[in-house]
């Protein structure tokens, strides 16, 4: 199926000005965006004509806006959990962490979806053998992310709970470290929000890989994190 949408940048603020040649592959823009500060994504679908601006958010900026919040208690919490379960978090999954974070910060999710994109991220780490992590993200994340939610809502955990004790988190995290790796891929219908914040956290700490697609992104704000997520890998 050919690609419909063409990419480039343009001088940061400017209304839609492309400074380099649109291409359908998004890695000589993607190249610029991890180099310059002074430049935006830019998209444009050649099929609708529909066309995004994209500036790229600030790391400080991001560090800033989720400080103090209850984003950054959760992962607090989490990362507390972890510890004392005595289970590993090499700097990837670190990284993952704070990205779903920044998606979640600014698109306005509930901590309830940001708790199912985490635990899914680190279970998905934690039981899954290097080689195949990238295979398994695609086949996997979804049922975790989809399953972590639903056993949050069906034991009501309120999103003070969330940030006040371990219970529910730690409950939760051994339950899915624990289940067979073939129910890790059992998901639920329609839009999933918890996937989507993991999904993206998850490609985004992949930005440094040729591999890497604008298409895996699933919301508006990863494509505004490109030039941080590069950055939060190059200080890591």
């Amino acid at each position: 199926m050919m690609n419909v949408w063409q990419y480039a940048v343009q001088q940061t603020g400017h209304d839609f000005e492309p400074i380099s040649k649109w291409s359908s592959d998004a890695q000589a823009a993607i190249a610029q965006l991890k180099v310059r500060g002074d430049v935006d994504l830019l998209a444009w679908n050649t099929a609708t004509d529909a066309s995004d601006i994209y500036p790229q958010y600030a790391l400080a900026d991001l560090v800033t806006r989720i400080d103090h919040t209850t984003y950054a208690r959760l992962l607090e919490r989490l990362a507390s959990v972890v510890d004392q379960a005595k289970l590993p978090v090499l700097s990837q999954l670190q990284r993952q962490w704070y990205l779903a974070s920044y998606v979640a910060a600014f698109s306005h999710q509930s901590l309830l979806n940001t708790a199912a994109a985490l635990l899914s991220l680190t279970v998905l780490q934690l039981k899954t053998p290097p080689l195949v992590l990238a295979t398994a993200a695609q086949s996997q994340l979804r049922g975790l992310a989809d399953q972590a939610r639903c056993w949050l809502l069906a034991a009501q955990v309120s999103d003070l709970q969330l940030i006040a004790t371990d219970k529910p988190l730690a409950t939760l995290l051994t339950h899915l470290i624990e289940q067979t790796p073939d129910l890790d891929e059992c998901c639920v219908t329609g839009k999933a929000v918890g996937w989507e914040l993991a999904n993206d956290a998850y490609w985004l700490s992949q930005v440094e890989s040729p591999t890497f697609k604008l298409e895996q992104l699933q919301t508006s704000v990863a494509y505004r994190l490109i030039r941080a997520a590069y950055l939060e890998r190059s200080l890591g």
